[in-house]
């Protein structure tokens, strides 16, 4: 499930996709819409097995992109900020292998190098499956771990917005919507993925992101983009600081220049 707004497809401006992580929903972008001011059309959808979205069999980072891809029309040209598994999934539609096209991609805090232990830790989440809990607040508490956002605190209005959907109702309590299966990732072939991008790639992350270091990005892009003294959700807690980032590498590109 996506939320596009009610403008023309013209590919002149581009769309802007924003792409939530794992655990998150598309609420955690409700910073940066405030703070944005887009020409085009912006996207901003529910990842397949998470908040809204339904449930499916394969969550890898491909079948992720070609759901993403569908809330795109033929040929749109897009420009895509994807935040941890998000940005992933953002590399992926840049190989022009997707509905979109991609004029700039931005991964912001991306796992980029996977160890053996690092993959058998989230497939050991994943086995555990579906959680119960009696009370919607201990669902919501949950979620808001499984996210990242416990840290801003579920009186944040970011973490307010992202709590919608975020939760469901069953035969055995209150549970967190995301398919524990989501955790289920394999290790990310951040260079292939960089390699295959048809348009300019940036990426970065917070200084203090525990995620990901920016000598570890370094090795993937020449100039990695670092928000002093944030986190691994840097969109969350410094909202302005993406948007500025993208107005920034929109302008430096030509994306919105059409001449």
């Amino acid at each position: 499930m996506s939320d596009q707004q009610d403008k023309p497809t013209d590919p002149t401006p581009p769309a802007l996709v924003l792409i939530h992580g794992l655990g998150a929903t598309r609420g955690v972008w409700s910073g940066v819409g405030a703070e944005l001011d887009w020409p085009g059309p912006v996207i901003v959808p529910d990842l397949p097995g998470h908040g809204a979205a339904p449930w499916q069999a394969d969550y890898t980072v491909g079948a992720l992109a070609a759901a993403v891809s569908a809330d795109c029309q033929p040929g749109q040209e897009v420009v895509i900020v994807g935040h941890s598994l998000g940005g992933a999934v953002g590399l992926c539609l840049a190989s022009g292998f997707f509905r979109p096209t991609v004029r700039l991609v931005v991964g912001l805090g991306i796992k980029v190098n996977w160890s053996a232990e690092d993959v058998a830790g989230v497939a050991k989440v994943a086995a555990k499956g579906i959680r119960w809990f009696e009370t919607e607040a201990e669902a919501q508490h949950r979620f808001l771990l499984q996210s990242g956002l416990a840290a801003v605190g579920a009186g944040h209005p970011i973490a307010e917005t992202a709590l919608v959907d975020a939760v469901a109702t069953g035969d055995g309590g209150w549970r967190v919507a995301q398919d524990p299966m989501t955790f289920a990732q394999k290790a990310l072939d951040t260079a292939g993925l960089v390699a295959a991008a048809t348009c300019p790639v940036v990426l970065g992350a917070g200084s203090d992101d525990q995620m990901v270091a920016a000598a570890e990005l370094a090795a993937y892009v020449p100039q990695p983009r670092m928000a002093d003294g944030r986190g691994h959700n840097v969109h969350v807690e410094d909202p302005a600081w993406v948007t500025a980032l993208l107005h920034e590498l929109v302008e430096a590109n030509g994306v919105l220049d059409r001449g």
